[in-house]
């Protein structure tokens, strides 16, 4: 083999290996996001909006637009912890249709329509409490400087609350 075709194959290999490190979803580990406590059918959730650089967006546990899918049994009590890491202030509530899901599952989206002091400042963080009551399919979302069917920035993720199984926190595939 020619020295100059062997060097031509290193660096065609080194290459595609740094693209592949970036494409893929983030690291998600469960446990940092969610802990469980069976007995008791409760969640603690942790909830984090920062800015990602690599997205140029504002993410939640890392991912955005539907990228993180959070898995409920119906009638688990939900802990709710939100925290705002990011660099302007943000909101969070898992929502229908621009309505919570469950009560106490957030901010309303009408509180945070009319209110222009509404969300959670940089470095601070609100606990919610609600129960998953109803089986369906729910966003997790930031609605504070949204548009009427986008939240802002995109960011957003899947709630998904069925009615049997274990809790979760996973990519969506």
């Amino acid at each position: 083999m020619r020295v100059g075709a062997k060097w031509t194959g290193v660096a065609v290999i080194g290459a595609l290996s740094l693209v592949l490190a970036g494409c893929g979803s983030p690291n998600l580990t469960a446990a940092k996001w969610m802990t469980i406590h069976p007995s008791s059918k409760t969640i603690d959730l942790k909830v984090e909006s920062t800015y990602s650089s690599s997205q140029q967006s504002s993410v939640l546990d890392g991912f955005t637009r539907g990228g993180m899918v959070v898995t409920i049994p119906e009638g688990y009590h939900v802990k709710m912890d939100f925290i705002n890491h990011g660099p302007i202030p943000e909101s969070i509530g898992v929502y229908r249709r621009h309505h919570l899901a469950f009560p106490g599952a957030g901010e309303s989206y009408r509180q945070i329509a009319v209110k222009p002091t509404a969300g959670i400042l940089p470095g601070q963080h609100r606990l919610y409490k609600f129960t998953a009551t109803k089986v369906g399919t729910y966003m997790l979302a930031d609605w504070l400087n949204g548009g009427k069917t986008t939240p802002t920035s995109d960011i957003w993720d899947t709630v998904k609350v069925v009615s049997g199984g274990n809790p979760s926190v996973s990519p969506s595939s």
